[in-house]
């Protein structure tokens, strides 16, 4: 940000894509690597993959536009930030299954877009996995609102 023609929105645009590029290429190796060298007999269907991803990517920017904004006007708001998205790992339906959940974890969780993201992201890989817990335009929203704000508050 040293030379004037280079803005913040230069650089965030710049850390997306770079973002982006580095895990869709390590997404392709990993699959493309898992298909040739086990015997799987799986059916991909790419489309609601590449949605998932291209949310995944939306979130992720809106969150961290906001967190880029954040981290600079509140230097301990990183701190927080890092103690407070530790067990999203957990809570994001990796490890298991959101309809094998009780009824309460799952109205709780369902207010966790990332579970709508892994949802997503299985039905691509499994033709017989469908989920009626999916909802595109509450992620979608959910990472507009942040990116907005965040936003008005580089721009500030």
């Amino acid at each position: 940000l040293v030379y004037p023609s280079v803005t913040w929105m230069d650089a965030v645009l710049a850390r997306l894509f770079l973002n982006m590029l580095t895990s869709s290429l390590v997404a392709y190796l990993l699959l493309t690597s898992i298909l040739l060298f086990t015997d799987t007999r799986i059916i991909i269907d790419t489309a609601p993959m590449i949605e998932a991803m291209a949310m995944a990517a939306l979130l992720g920017f809106g969150i961290g536009t906001l967190n880029c904004a954040l981290f600079g006007l509140f230097p301990i708001w990183e701190t927080i930030w890092g103690i407070v998205t530790r067990p999203l790992f957990l809570a994001s339906g990796i490890i298991y299954i959101y309809e094998d959940l009780p009824s309460v974890a799952q109205d709780i969780l369902w207010w966790n877009p990332l579970i709508h993201l892994t949802g997503l992201m299985r039905t691509g890989l499994y033709p017989s996995y469908h989920p009626e817990y999916i909802t595109p335009f509450y992620v979608i929203g959910f990472a507009l609102v942040p990116l907005a704000f965040g936003f008005l508050l580089l721009r500030r």
